[in-house]
């Protein structure tokens, strides 16, 4: 069956002939897939950029309208709906004033995103060439930028590639050209084709959802998951049409995942956001994809005090969490402290005692440090706070080689000065009575009671 949405555009509105555009799509060309269902292509094409490498993703194909489709060197088919469609349906989307701004899926020459309704496709702005050597260091990178409507946003994507890696990271920037605070709802939501089929179970791991090929990724096995960077994000895993349907009522995604139902499925990641005036916010994910569900590494951090004066101690924990089946071996372990934050010499403790490394304010603890299967490896140390007051947040990740690893993104704030909550009120004053008074006050109540009975005799 062929799958088809409606689309409204800048100047004009296809939904109501949706189904004429996929026929006419389906009579220039069809495909059958191994399921039968067709993929139909059609011209014009949306414009992409294409990062090519030796892989393990050989090819991650990033539209103008900030659409992606993923190529892995050990599948013979892309790994997003509709296969052999570029840019795929995998996409950024965002929701400002209860309107939908998306990408250009109909302009894709074949989609399946019917059931997302009306929305409004971003304004190509401009689309840099691929630049970066592939290294850690200096990674593949493809820079986007699309309008969002009459809004006074744009969105600045940026799709970074480091080679040996199963995944890829996106970092999406908000920014509001406007005076005044906009609050938006944005989302990274795909289709997905693992490894040549369009059926598979769903696997959450914290909030980053994904499509596997057995239910909850177990035994481990063939895996493409979204992996939120940032925190404070909600997660969706279900069947294909209602991930697309969700996006279409302009809700957060509700925290579910249909783990151990086989169906033909999707998944995304979404964030309430609000982008100050004249300002921009920034969300980040790693797309993963790997052929032996290797899930990421993932990094969380934790400052041993919330609060703390000028100039005072405190310190932070970095937690290194391996949720798969075989040990990996962590070549480093970095951190990035705040700005005006010094590291306490001989206060590392955990996986290592060694003193780390520093350049500026990146500290690198050199390895190699076993992470052992199902189980976490901790690190602490010391620091000095800035003397400026303010809430400050830190970033720590690690290098695991070809192991993906999902660092903090910024976390474990701490706040400096700011004199803590307010002292409580004093306490009301009540006026006592001395021994004179109270026996004057006795006689009045005795005389006015013998008045009283009194009158009532009279």
């Amino acid at each position: 069956m062929i799958r088809q949405r409606s689309v409204q555009g800048g100047a004009f509105v296809r939904r109501a002939f949706g189904p004429l555009f996929a026929l006419a799509a389906l009579a220039i060309a069809m495909m059958a897939t191994a399921d039968g269902k067709g993929v139909f292509t059609s011209v014009p094409q949306t414009a992409f950029q294409t990062i090519t490498s030796a892989g393990p993703l050989n090819q991650i194909f990033i539209g103008v309208d900030i659409a992606a489709q993923i190529a892995h060197t050990g599948d013979t088919s892309e790994e997003i709906y509709p296969p052999g469609t570029t840019p795929g349906d995998y996409g950024t989307f965002l929701v400002v004033s209860n309107v939908l701004y998306a990408p250009d899926f109909e302009g894709h020459g074949g989609t399946a995103s019917g059931s997302i309704g009306v929305n409004t496709i971003f304004t190509p702005i401009s689309q840099s060439g691929v630049t970066g050597a592939g290294t850690g260091a200096d990674p593949f990178t493809v820079t986007t930028v699309v309008g969002v409507g009459a809004t006074g946003l744009t969105i600045t994507q940026v799709d970074s590639y480091v080679v040996g890696q199963e995944s890829y990271r996106t970092d999406v920037t908000v920014t509001n050209g406007t005076g005044a605070a906009v609050n938006a709802l944005l989302y990274r939501a795909f289709d997905c084709f693992l490894g040549g089929s369009d059926s598979g179970f769903g696997v959450v791991n914290g909030t980053a959802p994904g499509c596997s090929i057995n239910a909850n990724n177990s035994p481990p096995d063939r895996i493409e998951q979204i992996v939120p960077l940032n925190g404070g994000n909600n997660y969706l895993e279900t069947g294909y049409n209602e991930v697309w349907a969700w996006i279409g009522t302009h809700a957060a995604f509700p925290n579910t995942c249909d783990c151990t139902i086989q169906e033909d499925n999707g998944s995304g990641v979404s964030w309430n956001i609000t982008v100050p005036a004249n300002g921009s916010v920034t969300r980040s994910n790693l797309t993963v994809f790997s052929p032996v569900g290797a899930q990421p590494l993932f990094v969380t951090k934790t400052a041993d005090a919330a609060s703390a004066n000028p100039g005072a101690a405190d310190g932070y924990t970095i937690t290194v969490t391996n949720p798969n089946g075989a040990d990996a071996t962590l070549n480093s372990i970095t951190d990035t402290l705040p700005a005006g934050f010094t590291y306490t010499a001989g206060s590392t403790s955990g996986v290592t005692t060694a003193d780390p490394t520093a350049t500026g304010q990146v500290l690198t603890w050199t390895g190699p440090f076993n992470a052992p299967a199902g189980a976490n490896v901790t690190l602490h140390f010391g620091v000095t706070v800035s003397a400026v007051n303010g809430t400050y947040t830190n970033q720590a990740t690690a290098d695991a080689g070809a192991v993906t690893v999902a660092g903090t993104g910024p976390t474990a704030p701490v706040t400096i000065g700011g004199g803590g909550p307010p002292p409580p009120p004093s306490p009301i004053s009540t006026p006592t009575l001395g021994t004179g008074m109270l026996a004057v006050l006795m006689l009045i109540l005795l005389a006015v009671g013998l008045f009283a009975r009194s009158r009532a005799r009279g």
